[in-house]
């Protein structure tokens, strides 16, 4: 293989791997074994032993001295302490958006939140509603300056959206999230910092409170 190969297909392992473990399909705790994994996503033991180290980097996956590689456990401790630390960068980036943000973003954020709206009004599929969802919380916070603090909102947010995937175990949680994004959305709209990120934080906590119940049950 040669490397421009190699880098395209680690790259992919490495996407598809991630995308998997967010989403619960490899389960907490699940050792990953690099014949498994060949065989379940098709990819070749180089790009997957790659793939992993990106990922351990990421703290999504862990490997133990002389027993391989894991999937990070779950734990109401660890969602705990991932929801206060989402809640804080996510209201310092918005606030930093909303005063930032010109006309290309508000666009942007118009475009992202009808987008989802769509797709809740329409059933669409789960994924495809978890695409758009993190497409409208990334338009938020997209005219903030600091490369840092997005990428790591952006690790810490994949780690919560793992607990919220999780958290589905429990069946319905009887949350209106649809009017939940409406309220976001148009207090974002308004210029309104502290009341969007006072309805941040309670989205987050929501979703925090829901995967603690997941835990405990």
């Amino acid at each position: 293989m040669d490397q421009t190969a190699f880098v395209t297909d680690a790259e992919s392992a490495y996407a598809t791997l991630r995308q998997a473990i967010v989403t619960g399909a490899l389960r907490p705790g699940r050792k990953l074994k690099i014949a498994e994994l060949r065989a379940e996503f098709g990819f070749g033991a180089a790009p997957l032993r790659e793939a992993l180290s990106r990922l351990i980097g990421e703290r999504v996956v862990v490997q133990r001295s002389n027993r391989g590689f894991y999937v990070r456990e779950a734990s109401a401790a660890d969602v705990e302490d991932l929801g206060r630390l989402r809640i804080l960068l996510e209201t310092q980036a918005l606030r930093d958006s909303l005063a930032r943000g010109d006309d290309a973003w508000e666009a942007q954020l118009v475009a992202a939140y009808h987008s989802l709206k769509l797709a809740e009004d329409r059933g669409t599929g789960p994924r495809e509603i978890e695409a758009r969802n993190r497409a409208f919380h990334d338009a938020l916070v997209s005219a903030t300056p600091s490369a840092w603090l997005l990428d790591m909102r952006g690790q810490v947010y994949a780690h919560h959206e793992r607990y919220r995937h999780l958290s589905r175990s429990l069946g319905p949680s009887g949350r209106d999230t649809p009017a939940e994004h409406m309220a976001i959305y148009q207090a974002a709209i308004a210029r309104d910092i502290d009341e969007t990120c006072r309805l941040t934080a309670q989205h987050i906590e929501l979703t925090t409170v829901s995967a603690v119940k997941a835990m405990a049950g």
